[in-house]
């Protein structure tokens, strides 16, 4: 499938539904490697969310990422099929992000995570379901773990509210002009406070 009908393939899934798609048009590449910049240093799987037409799942390639550790999670069969004959190399789950864990447990693959590198649109969605998206990405990264997600507005994506509640610590890395619509990249960890509570309690 050529750049056209990628492009059209994904306004065509945004018009079926504007709340599960992010974007008219797909992530820049531009936008993509300023994701892929921020994967922290080490080992462990790297989860991708909303794999979509695999911008992100090509910077992330290309940042040196190994197919066999990369797993994208897509809960749209237009998308997943896309995704499963352009990335045959790389492990593609049709499923939805509300059920990481138990999506990653049922395919047994490993963690911690290196990182969850998110392209849903969390800025869109209720508190309810960013909370349980957030909390559980974050519950399968390892100790110094990160969840990267970008977003078209100009504050956090994440509600001021979930952020307290799980106590994460909020960084936008990047700013990105020249995507369609200019976007940030942001980062989250979770306060060392939070971390030790989670492991005594494990």
């Amino acid at each position: 499938m050529n750049k056209m009908n990628s492009e059209m393939m994904f306004l065509s899934r945004w018009i079926k539904s504007p709340l599960t798609v992010a974007s008219i048009t797909p992530s820049s590449a531009r936008l993509a490697n300023a994701m892929a910049a921020n994967l922290p240093d080490g080992d462990g799987p790297v989860i991708e969310l909303g794999g979509g037409t695999g911008k992100i799942t090509r910077a992330l390639l290309d940042a040196g990422v190994a197919p066999d550790y990369l797993i994208v999670v897509e809960r749209d069969p237009h998308f997943y099929h896309y995704m499963k004959q352009h990335f045959p190399e790389v492990t593609v789950i049709l499923g939805d992000a509300c059920d990481l864990t138990s999506l990653l447990i049922d395919l047994q693959i490993k963690t911690p995570a290196r990182a969850v590198v998110s392209g849903l649109p969390l800025l869109a969605m209720d508190k309810s379901i960013q909370k349980k998206i957030v909390e559980q990405s974050l519950s399968i990264t390892r100790q110094d773990g990160v969840l990267i997600q970008f977003s078209y507005g100009l504050f956090s994506p994440i509600k001021n509210s979930v952020q307290m509640e799980l106590g994460l610590r909020p960084r936008c890395v990047a700013l990105v002009w020249k995507n369609i619509p200019p976007a940030k990249v942001w980062t989250y960890t979770l306060e060392c406070s939070v971390v030790r509570d989670k492991r005594e309690m494990a």
